[in-house]
């Protein structure tokens, strides 16, 4: 090995027990969950002083298979990514100018050489390179059909490991994946929490998918990579007088009706329509070709929504071209959802878009019982700021949404 200059963040000589395990047990075979479980197991009992791996994040160089990446934190806390190759192979051609930690030569084989480059929550631009580049399966994904409880931590950094570290928890016990972030209320960073996410589903091995949502009321100068975009109508629209039969139940709309609720929503519809292009337009222009959502929000109305406003807006939204996946309707303040959840669930399903509830403190195991029952256990369940934080939360609202 090379002689240890004091700056290196973790010591040579374990990056290279490291490396020595991965190529023993990697090479020449397909890079899969079981094989990382069991380098995890045997990686255990190495004793690692400076380096605290995340075997979750193991990926094969997508152009050479004889280099891995490998997700760590170093001696002092500090998240790095290493890149550990044979020395046949070149230097990491996604990332430039990296740390190198040492060259050793292998019992059993050739040289090895061993990079690294920071990977925290803050870097972003490597952490865009290794989702883009390396392995796609940790972008955020639209939610689709699935339930999900989105989280949005205070402390993104620190609530969203301790969220998929949940999650995966959840998936074991239930073999449902429920895993969502999204931007809590306050002064927290939309791209923070993006990237933060990000992070932290890479370090935990999450490829099965996973929401990001953000809530806007103007295009951002950059588009992270969110999967939903939700957008919060106002006033000002036309609507044609129809009747609806939605699962036995007949909505019509009379003249009057359809005057009060274009006062109330019409310009806020339009310029959510503006916006959902605009994000389409910009997407495109950076070639993002994963879809998105879109999320109407209509939870801070300051009155309960009630199922003719919601197919209001869900009808004109849909017949514009600009139909919303999902749907956050104000369900009140009080520790038991409005009386008609039942009515709001029936109207979602009919366009085709998922119900979007904002968890509170007070919704006990009958309420999220009700929840999951009404919704037949598709929607979007967020926790949110302190909730996020308490230990234990998270399952515990899995375990009465899936019952």
């Amino acid at each position: 090995m090379t002689p240890v200059p004091l700056e290196l963040p973790l010591r040579p000589s374990e990056a290279s027990q490291l490396g020595n395990l991965i190529l023993d047990q990697a090479e020449r075979k397909p890079l899969t969950d079981e094989v990382r479980n069991r380098i995890a197991a045997r990686g255990a009992v190495l004793h690692l002083a400076t380096i605290t791996p995340y075997f979750g994040s193991l990926e094969r160089d997508p152009v050479h298979p004889s280099a891995y990446y490998l997700a760590v934190d170093g001696a002092q806390g500090e998240p790095l990514l290493l890149y550990l190759a044979l020395a046949t192979a070149p230097t990491s051609s996604i990332f430039y100018k990296p740390l190198l930690i040492g060259r050793t030569r292998r019992a059993n084989g050739p040289e090895m050489v061993i990079n690294a480059v920071p990977f925290g929550p803050s870097d972003r631009e490597n952490l865009a390179k290794f989702a883009a580049q390396v392995n796609t399966a940790f972008l955020p994904r639209p939610q689709g059909s699935r339930t999900a409880i989105a989280v949005g931590s205070l402390q993104p950094q620190i609530g969203l490991p301790a969220a998929f570290a949940a999650f995966r928890a959840i998936l074991k016990r239930t073999g449902k994946n429920l895993a969502a972030t999204c931007v809590p209320p306050g002064d927290v960073s939309a791209a923070d929490v993006c990237f933060a996410g990000l992070w932290a589903a890479i370090r935990a091995g999450w490829r099965e998918g996973y929401s990001a949502s953000a809530r806007i009321d103007a295009v951002p100068e950059s588009l992270p990579a969110f999967s939903s975009f939700s957008i919060e109508p106002a006033r000002d629209l036309p609507f044609t007088p129809e009747a609806f039969d939605l699962a036995g139940a007949i909505y019509e709309f009379s003249p009057d009706e359809i005057a009060q609720l274009t006062a109330r929503f019409a310009g806020g519809l339009k310029a959510a329509c503006q916006l959902h292009e605009t994000i389409r337009q910009r997407r495109s222009a950076l070639k993002a070709s994963r879809p998105f959502d879109l999320e109407l929000a209509l939870d801070g109305a300051g009155s309960f929504t009630t199922p003719k406003e919601l197919l209001f807006c869900l009808h004109w939204l849909r017949n514009r071209g600009h139909a919303a996946q999902l749907v956050a309707p104000d369900l009140g303040s009080a520790d038991e959802p409005a009386g008609n959840l039942d009515e709001l669930a029936a109207v979602a399903r009919h366009y085709q878009c998922t119900l979007s509830i904002r968890g509170r403190a007070g919704y006990g195991p009958a309420v999220l019982e009700r929840i999951a029952r009404t919704t037949a256990s598709r929607l979007h369940y967020t926790i949110a700021g302190e909730l996020a934080s308490r230990p234990g939360y998270i399952e515990f609202v899995a375990e009465h949404l899936l019952g």
